[in-house]
């Protein structure tokens, strides 16, 4: 239980980084929203990759019953797409509403063009980012709530039975985010259970690699 209450801290630090990101957005705080919007993201980044490698262990753990189901690249993929995206959007959306603001100052005389059409240029790339960033946050919760119900039924250890992917992502997106880390806690509680329960052999009797 040591080590899942060490992982709660981490999901704990993203949350507090996320609620500290919004209120400083809502004080006018810009730059100071977007690191702290930044350091959330790493924080969950750190939470999913050790929530990975723990579902590696389990695998191997039960390879004769796991060895079909493929645990692999596209969790990393996926960690780092959903990071490097989430934080490389921040500075950039930074840039803009600056850019913008002193767009707006200006009469329409005054304005930069060829600067106007550089700016359209980098809100198509942002927007790339952001469908990105959108695609592998949702990605990363099916991947894992699939294969860990997968892990349960095929070693039938564990009483929890994790709702669809689906309704975590729409009860994110309803509650702006915070219930995402109602998520991420629970990823942790069913691991700690797999890993936990009586049934489950020591780590001494992994698959030899």
């Amino acid at each position: 239980m040591t080590a899942f209450k060490n992982v709660l801290l981490w999901v704990y630090l993203a949350l507090a980084s996320y609620v500290v990101s919004i209120g400083f957005g809502l004080a006018g705080m810009s730059a100071a929203s977007a690191a702290a919007g930044a350091i959330s993201t790493v924080l969950v980044g750190i939470t999913l990759t050790k929530a990975y490698r723990e579902l590696l262990n389990i695998r191997d753990m039960y390879w004769d019953k796991l060895g079909g189901v493929w645990l692999g690249g596209e969790y990393v993929v996926a960690i780092w797409l959903f990071v490097i995206s989430g934080v490389s959007s921040q500075p950039i959306a930074l840039f803009l509403v600056h850019q913008f603001e002193i767009l707006a100052d200006r009469n329409v005389e005054q304005i930069d063009f060829t600067k106007l059409m550089g700016l359209g240029a980098l809100v198509l790339g942002l927007l790339l980012l952001v469908a990105v960033w959108i695609v592998a946050w949702a990605y990363l919760i099916e991947v894992f709530t699939r294969d860990i119900y997968i892990v349960k039924v095929a070693t039938g250890v564990g009483t929890f039975r994790p709702s669809s992917a689906t309704f975590y992502i729409v009860l994110s997106v309803i509650t702006i985010g915070f219930l995402y880390f109602y998520w991420l806690y629970s990823v942790w509680k069913w691991i700690s259970q797999l890993k936990t329960s009586t049934k489950l052999p020591h780590l001494s009797q992994s698959r030899t690699v």
